[in-house]
């Protein structure tokens, strides 16, 4: 009885990720500042690039620049751009927020790992969610788009702004927020 209780009380200390968010499988790494990116096998780096958009406005916009010398720090630097522009949105700036984004290859390996683990559909979009309790983005490579992602780092913005979070038509509609802008002010 004393070891079950001990065994229970150090299960309490292990990090959320070891819990649900590493079951993810074998999968490429990239560090940013405030993201850790991990992309599948078999998903291309520069499509996911290509379908970010960020212009030399957004550069310089945000104060930053994106370096092209590999696809991963280029990929590294436009998901810092686009994390800079949803803090300017909703004028939160959580500046030691660190969360990771994980990308599936296609959005039925999404869908499949959402219904897995709550055993239900995504709801809304179904084109990305973020767990706060794993501080993760989730999204497939099919739609790994700036707004919706974007959108979900309105979501890990507000997560680590608010002391009392406002409820989720609020937060869906600040998300919903830096949605509409980062879709006008594509290039």
């Amino acid at each position: 009885m004393f070891l079950r209780i001990i065994a229970c009380c150090l299960s309490l200390l292990v990090p959320a990720s070891a819990w649900a968010g590493d079951d993810f499988g074998a999968s490429t790494k990239i560090d940013t500042e405030h993201f850790t990116i991990y992309y599948k096998p078999g998903v291309d780096i520069n499509h996911l690039i290509s379908q970010l958009h960020v212009s030399q406005s957004d550069q310089i916009l945000t104060n930053q620049t994106v370096n092209t010398s590999s696809p991963q720090v280029q990929l590294s630097n436009i998901v810092e751009v686009l994390f800079a522009q949803a803090s300017d949105v909703l004028d939160m700036h959580i500046y030691s927020l660190k969360a990771n984004i994980r990308i599936f290859a296609t959005q039925q390996d999404l869908n499949a790992y959402y219904n897995n683990r709550f055993h239900q559909h995504i709801p809304c979009s179904g084109y990305g969610f973020y767990l706060d309790d794993l501080r993760t983005i989730f999204m497939s490579a099919d739609n790994f788009q700036r707004r919706i992602l974007g959108h979900e780092m309105g979501h890990a913005i507000m997560s680590r702004y608010f002391v009392v979070q406002p409820s989720v038509r609020i937060q869906e509609v600040l998300a919903g927020y830096i949605e509409y802008q980062l879709r006008k002010s594509k290039a």
